[in-house]
């Protein structure tokens, strides 16, 4: 079966669009991390890569079958989809903004869709769901950052005395929780990069566990790829450009964005990793100030996430109407 699938060409695209995930959303895992000099970003692409696989494998396959848009799907709508969402996340990548590569996916999946069949054959009732989701996504990223920055900040200073030893334990602390967010990037962003090409067959019988899993585990390879060859200066905007952070801030903010990637994983919803982070990141700027915040960036981050899935929409709803 892994040779049926790599030998054809039409999977690239969803590779491509995998290797973007880890080039641009992977960088909200370690991001403040190594952008406060508590990891070093060899460390944080590693530990990445690895995370985001097992992630993928273990609880990924669970949102296969919800991400559905239309009743057809074959193997050259899904190459459409896959590539129409990939060169958009690389191209906001190249701007180094933040994106997110969910709403990309999902714009695509609804561009073919109506190609196809129409306005009438697209579920509107899941995509409304998950565009609720999107919303609430960043709002409770920012009041979940904030309340953790209290009862943590508080649970700190009265139980460790010593600098050297709270250090330490940041610094732990930034690891562990960088791994757990590697994790729930992979168990709720894979399914956007093969899902398509799952639902078309390629990997077996729609509805089977093997077939599944089989495509979280290539989507999550590639992944893993896109965080190890380009995945720095996202990390860069995420960690330093929007608001100062200090290592307790960072692992704050580690901790809020793996915690809502792992809830709405639980929901079955994949939504923006990059969102959740930058939700989390402007709750530290809000709790220490709102003066703390980078407007102008926050401008062009929420410019990137307006665009994102009406650019997406636009090139694959064009690729399958000349294709097609």
């Amino acid at each position: 079966m892994w040779a049926t699938v790599l030998s054809t060409g039409k999977i690239f695209g969803g590779l491509f669009l995998g290797w973007g995930i880890g080039a641009n959303d992977s960088a909200n895992v370690f991001g403040t991390a190594v952008a406060t000099n508590s990891v070093r970003f060899r460390t944080a692409v590693i530990l990445i890569a690895i995370f985001v696989v097992f992630g993928s494998i273990l609880e990924g396959p669970k949102l296969f079958d919800e991400m559905k848009f239309s009743k057809q799907c074959t193997d050259t709508l899904a190459l459409i989809a896959t590539m129409a969402a990939a060169l958009t996340v690389t191209f906001i990548t190249y701007l180094s903004i933040p994106t997110s590569t969910s709403q990309a996916a999902v714009g695509a999946f609804m561009g073919i869709a109506v190609a196809g069949a129409g306005v009438g054959s697209v579920d509107w009732g899941k995509f409304m769901t998950m565009l609720i989701c999107w919303i609430v996504n960043p709002i409770v990223s920012v009041f979940l950052c904030m309340a953790l920055l209290k009862i943590f900040g508080r649970l700190l200073n009265v139980s460790v005395k010593s600098p050297r030893v709270r250090d330490r334990l940041i610094r732990g602390g930034l690891i562990v929780f960088g791994c757990y967010g590697a994790y729930a990037l992979g168990a709720n962003n894979v399914v956007v990069t093969t899902a398509p090409y799952y639902h078309a067959g390629m990997f077996g019988a729609v509805g089977s566990p093997g077939a599944a899993r089989l495509a979280a585990t290539v989507g999550g390879i590639s992944i893993a790829v896109g965080a190890l060859t380009y995945s720095r200066r996202v990390m860069l905007t995420i960690g330093k450009k929007i608001t100062p952070l200090s290592p307790f801030s960072a692992l704050m903010v580690v901790l809020t964005h793996s915690l809502a990637l792992h809830i709405f994983t639980q929901m079955k919803v994949p939504v923006s990793s990059s969102q959740a982070v930058v939700g989390a990141v402007i709750g530290v700027g809000l709790y220490h100030g709102a003066k703390t915040v980078n407007r102008r960036t926050l401008v062009n981050i929420f410019l990137g996430w307006l665009t994102t899935p009406l650019i997406a929409a636009a090139l694959s709803f064009g690729g399958a109407w000349l294709l097609g």
